[in-house]
C-alpha cells in the first residue's frame, strides 16, 4: 500500500470542503460589498452575487467529477482505490445536495 492511496480516500471530500469554504467566504464578501444588488443584464438578470456563487459551484462540481473519473481509471490498482472511488462519488452527491441552493435560495438578508 502506497501512502498516496490513503490520501486518495479523502480526495473527493477535500474538494467538497474547499467548495464549502469558498462558497461561504464569497457569500460573506459579496453581501458585504453589495454584489446581491448588482443585476447583470447579460446573465439573464442574475445578480453578480448569484452568478459568482453558481460559478464557484460549477467549478467545484467539475473538480469533484474529475476526481471520480481519475479514480475510476485507477480502480484496479489496489484495495483502497475502489473505496476512494466510491467515497468520491459520495462526495460528489453531497456537493450537489449541499450546494444546489446557490440557484434558488436568497443570498443576503
Amino acid at each position: 500500500m502506497r501512502p498516496r492511496s490513503l490520501l486518495l480516500l479523502g480526495a473527493g471530500f477535500t474538494v467538497w470542503a474547499v467548495a464549502f469554504v469558498a462558497l461561504y467566504a464569497m457569500l460573506s464578501v459579496g453581501c458585504r460589498f453589495g454584489w446581491h444588488e448588482v443585476a447583470l443584464d447579460m446573465a439573464g438578470g442574475l445578480s453578480l452575487q448569484r452568478l459568482q456563487l453558481i460559478a464557484i459551484f460549477l467549478v467545484h462540481l467539475a473538480a469533484g467529477a474529475a476526481v471520480v473519473v481519475v479514480l475510476r481509471l485507477w480502480k484496479d490498482r489496489g484495495f483502497l482505490y475502489p473505496l476512494a472511488y466510491f467515497a468520491a462519488i459520495a462526495a460528489l452527491g453531497a456537493s450537489v445536495f449541499s450546494f444546489a441552493g446557490v440557484f434558488f435560495l436568497s443570498t443576503c438578508q
